[in-house]
């Protein structure tokens, strides 16, 4: 039996880079015995679990042997979109469970938790006003040159969602100030003092932003809208399909799934351009009656249930539950007590429980755009012209002498139609010859 001081080892394979958890002790549980994160080969007898960062896959996993014996576990931890190997069944059904930003997944640690509701309502830190004086007067670095009705801060240059090209169509019918290390168009503001803004700074004197993620996968939205929602920015989003867990209210986003970029600049010039319809779309932040507080009533009832945790409390021994909104710090609890139970002999692993793989992404989702978008006269074009030098090259006397007599030998002498036999013409040796 367990005592109140017993430890058990989480053992991270290869984590390079990962120092800073090496020997830090998993607390907050409420569970009569604790775990603790090691990064220290010699505990692999000790621990059941081995916990393998998505980083990690490419260069390398575990023993199999032990795994597949039912002796220990390996879990799948990542906080980041899906990967190429996590298709693969042959990599991705070596593990036994998932840590994930995904609900589906055995453990969750998301970007988001119940503050994304005193998020959306806190005040907004500038006024619509201001903005729209920066529509005109830009930063005090910007020589006067007014603001861009959309910002959109990126430092990732590839992405395997293509949203690059999307964004390359959109600059065509709407100006966009980029920010970051792909492509900028103005270079990162600074205050008077000459001090870099921070993003959220940079965001708040704007009335779109663009939340691109780099992949587009279930349930995948990161840190890009919670920025939007500081901000008091209306959030321009491309990711899931579904965002409806994640938008506070029916119209507070626009989807990038809805629109072509040329009618998703139309959108936003009109609602840059009548203060009215943009507080139609963004109440919770600049109500129409500035003396009126938002409060979670003026919210969208589905995304308020998503957010508000019916389960505060860290799961108990033996329970296995999983609270909702998910957080790391109660996922790892439950890692803990599932290697307590492991150890203890409380809980049988199943060699045969494996996972699948994931095809919740859809992959290269814009790379169309710019294809079929800027270059499709050009291919238009380029078959048009393959066909005109085919026809001439067959109509070419030398070279219908070569397939004439080809076509000769091959057809049959007779042709059935329509249940009679009728002959075929006579092909003209003249012609040929």
């Amino acid at each position: 039996m367990s005592t109140p001081d017993k430890e058990y080892p989480l053992l991270w394979w290869k984590q390079e880079g990962r120092e800073g958890i090496n020997g830090q002790q998993v607390t907050g549980c409420d569970l009569p015995y604790t775990c603790r994160h090691s990064l220290n080969e010699s505990y692999w007898d000790q621990s059941p679990l081995v916990l393998v960062n998505v980083g990690q896959v490419d260069h390398g996993l575990p023993p199999q042997e032990e795994f597949d014996a039912g002796k220990k576990a390996m879990i799948f931890y990542g906080a980041e979109a899906p990967k190429k190997f996590e298709r693969d069944p042959k990599i991705i059904g070596r593990f036994t469970y998932r840590f994930t930003f995904n609900p589906t997944s055995d453990y969750v640690t998301s970007y988001f938790g119940t503050d994304i509701i005193d998020m959306v309502l806190e005040p907004p830190p500038v006024s619509l006003e201001h903005k729209n004086t920066m529509r005109k007067q830009g930063f005090v670095n910007s020589e006067g040159k007014g603001l861009a009705p959309i910002a959109w801060i990126v430092s990732n240059c590839f992405s395997f969602s293509g949203r690059h090209f999307y964004v390359y169509q959109l600059q065509k019918y709407i100006d966009i100030d980029i920010y970051g290390h792909c492509n900028p168009t103005r270079p990162w503001p600074t205050d008077i003092d000459g001090k870099d803004l921070s993003p959220e700074q940079i965001v708040a004197q704007y009335k779109f932003y663009l939340a691109f993620e780099n992949n587009n996968c279930d349930y995948y939205v990161t840190e890009k809208l919670q920025r939007a929602y500081k901000a008091a920015a209306i959030p321009i989003v491309d990711g899931p399909k579904d965002y409806s867990a994640f938008a506070a209210t029916r119209t507070a986003l626009i989807q990038t799934e809805d629109h072509t970029p040329k009618s998703l600049a139309r959108l936003v010039k009109e609602l840059d351009s009548n203060d009215d319809l943009y507080r139609n779309r963004i109440g919770y932040k600049y109500p129409k009656d500035p003396s009126h507080r938002p409060t979670t009533k003026d919210l969208s009832p589905y995304f308020v249930r998503t957010w508000t945790n019916p389960n505060p409390n860290p799961p108990k021994e033996g329970s296995h539950r999983q609270a909702w909104p998910p957080s790391y710090e109660e996922s790892i609890c439950r890692v803990c007590e599932l290697a307590h139970d492991i150890s203890e002999g409380l809980v049988q692993l199943d060699p045969m429980q494996r996972l699948q793989a994931d095809t919740t992404c859809v992959l290269k989702k814009h790379y169309h755009i710019t294809w079929f978008i800027e270059y499709h006269w050009r291919i238009a074009l380029a078959i048009l012209t393959s066909i005109a030098v085919l026809v001439y090259l067959l109509t070419r006397r030398p070279v219908k002498q070569l397939w004439m007599p080809l076509v000769k030998s091959v057809l049959p002498h007779r042709w059935r139609q329509d249940n009679t036999y009728v002959e075929l013409p006579v092909v003209n040796d003249d012609l040929v010859n």
